[in-house]
This record gives structure tokens, C-alpha cells and sequence, in this order.
């Protein structure tokens, strides 16, 4: 197994900007997060685009803008996103509420991640397709020609050299968006999978754990979540 017992402490990349944004952008993001990607996004190689699987509401696009800029990283920037949750059953309430239903839930999210990538990403805004990671993948391999959801035109396609997979997290997806990742991702790129620290309870971890065995890919960090390394 390609790993290590103890991979080094990355460096922290938290700031003074990233706390007041994480005040006022709503997410679920691991400051350990932000310390891998800082680290992924400095030594990546400059062939290739950034993936991010999996928006929400923002707040992680917005770290990695943030990112971006301060480590004048110039590699184009997509995101996917549907905006379909696990449990989630459009037309049905959300929950007990009388008034509020699942419908309401995702669109008031997607507008959040559309004011949140405006206003924090200004200048940087990523290339969101409004796609599951499976019909993104398929899109990407095709090289088509569409439109993100700012309403500019975008053509996917050619290789990754960061991919941060925050999709669904069940075994069989994490797999596919793992293995659709390796299939674009060029010798040196990073793959920062959320959730999937030891002890996780979600499907991520194992998935982690079939790519150690692989021999390509060198664990960077367990921050706690795990940073790879494609080495070939």
C-alpha cells in the first residue's frame, strides 16, 4: 500500500478574510479543508483545470477562489452541482413545516451559492454547470459546449489537476467520481476527498482506502480528511 503512517501537518491556511466569510457563507467545511487545498493548489501541476464536485451554498468555492488569488493559481475553475440532496422529495414539505417545502429548500440554496460565488468569488466566479458529477463527467469527456449557471459559455473537456470530491458521498458515487477524476487527472494532480477521515462513517473512507491499495496515488495529509497525490 502506497501511504504513510504519519504524513507531515500541512501548514494553516485560515485567515482574518476566511472567518468573516465563514460567518456569513453557510456550509460544512473542515478548516483541515482549507489547509489541503491551500497545499494542493501550491504545488499542482499548471497543465490541466480545477474540479469541484458538489457546491451547496458556496462557501467551499468560495475558500478555493479565495485560494486562487493568493497563491495566483490562473488553471480554469469548475464546479458541478444539481442541487439534489440525499432524502430530498421535491413537492413534498419540508419536514413538519406547514409552508415550506423541498422545492422551496433547493432553490433558496442555489440562489445562495449564486449571491455567495458573486459576491465572494467577484472576478473568479467558477464555471458551474448545473449537472450531477455523472452527467458532468459525460459532458466533460464529450467536450461540449454549454452554458454555467452565470449564463456564460463554457467548454468542458482535457485534463484536471485538482479535483476536491464533495458529492454524494454513498460508495457507489464516491467510486464513480473518483474513478471519472483519475481518468482526466495528469501525473502530479490532487484529489481532496471531503468526509473521509478515519472514523468517517461514510462510504468515502472506503473508497480512500481502494485507491492506497492501487499504488498510484501518495497520501499527502490526512487533514483529517485525505489529500492524494496521482504519481503516474
Amino acid at each position: 500500500m502506497n501511504t504513510l503512517e504519519s504524513p507531515p501537518r500541512l501548514p494553516s491556511a485560515w485567515s482574518d478574510y476566511l472567518l468573516w466569510m465563514s460567518f456569513a457563507v453557510p456550509g460544512m467545511l473542515n478548516r483541515g479543508n482549507v489547509d489541503a487545498m491551500a497545499h494542493a493548489l501550491q504545488h499542482m501541476p499548471r497543465e490541466g483545470s480545477m474540479l469541484e464536485i458538489g457546491s451547496f451554498c458556496g462557501l467551499s468555492t468560495c475558500v478555493l477562489s479565495y485560494l486562487r488569488r493568493k497563491h495566483a493559481v490562473t488553471a480554469p475553475f469548475f464546479t458541478c452541482d444539481r442541487w439534489s440532496f440525499e432524502g430530498q422529495e421535491l413537492g413534498a414539505p419540508l419536514g413538519d413545516a406547514p409552508n415550506v417545502t423541498h422545492d422551496d429548500y433547493r432553490t433558496f440554496v442555489r440562489e445562495s451559492f449564486l449571491r455567495n460565488a458573486r459576491t465572494f468569488c467577484k472576478g473568479d466566479e467558477p464555471r458551474t454547470i448545473e449537472k450531477d458529477s455523472d452527467e458532468f463527467f459525460d459532458a466533460w469527456k464529450r467536450r461540449d459546449a454549454t452554458h454555467d449557471v452565470f449564463g456564460r459559455a463554457a467548454t468542458l473537456g482535457g485534463p484536471l489537476n485538482f479535483c476536491y470530491i464533495d458529492g454524494n458521498h454513498t460508495y457507489g458515487y464516491a467510486r464513480r467520481d473518483f474513478d471519472n477524476t483519475d481518468h482526466a487527472l495528469v501525473a502530479g494532480g490532487f484529489v481532496l476527498f471531503d468526509d473521509s477521515g478515519d472514523g468517517s462513517q461514510w462510504d468515502v473512507n472506503r473508497v480512500v482506502q481502494d485507491v492506497l491499495k492501487f499504488g498510484a496515488y501518495l497520501l499527502v495529509a490526512k487533514a483529517p480528511n485525505y489529500l492524494l497525490q496521482k504519481q503516474r
